[in-house]
């Protein structure tokens, strides 16, 4: 049995992207509504690490590994010269199923780019955590993304008011 740390009423007050209840934000991090939270820059050259949060919807709840190979086989498309280790299974808070990939690919002006992305299902809901962080400042950034990732709750899913007929 999963257990959600924070009360309901108390998860309504933190910010959200659709489902997910964002109730972390580390030191030197920053919230963007609608995305995530982004580490700060402290030179405005700097490549800054970021993790986004989104969701998506499943035809049926055992969809999930085709959902993530059809990603891996997107990523590959799109990005030059791309490693993808994965899918690993692994737990989340409030979720039925969670599978991790890690996602390696070279930017000529930047250097290796790490992607984690983190599939989390809740009956057809699909919620999906990605950290993009240069290779080199993984180290610096691990323990901040793994306290955000933590903190994130899965809302209950919003009832449509009921159609009132005249």
């Amino acid at each position: 049995m999963t257990q959600t740390l924070a009360q309901p009423a108390a998860v309504a007050s933190f910010p959200s992207v659709g489902r997910w209840s964002v109730t972390a934000l580390p030191a030197g991090w920053i919230y963007v509504a609608d995305f995530g939270i982004r580490q700060m820059k402290m030179n405005q050259a700097a490549v800054v690490a970021s993790v986004g949060v989104g969701q998506d919807t499943l035809g049926s709840e055992s969809e999930l590994a085709e959902y993530i190979e059809k990603q891996k086989k997107l990523i590959e498309g799109y990005l030059k010269e791309t490693k993808i280790a994965g899918p690993q299974a692994m737990a989340f808070a409030g979720a039925q199923e969670a599978q991790l990939i890690f996602v390696r690919h070279s930017v000529a002006s930047a250097g290796n780019v790490l992607h984690a992305q983190t599939y989390v299902r809740l009956e057809r809901w699909l919620g999906i955590v990605t950290l993009t962080v240069l290779e080199e400042q993984l180290k610096a950034v691990r323990a901040d993304y793994e306290a955000f990732v933590k903190g994130l709750r899965i809302k209950p899913q919003s009832v449509d008011a009921p159609v009132v007929k005249s």
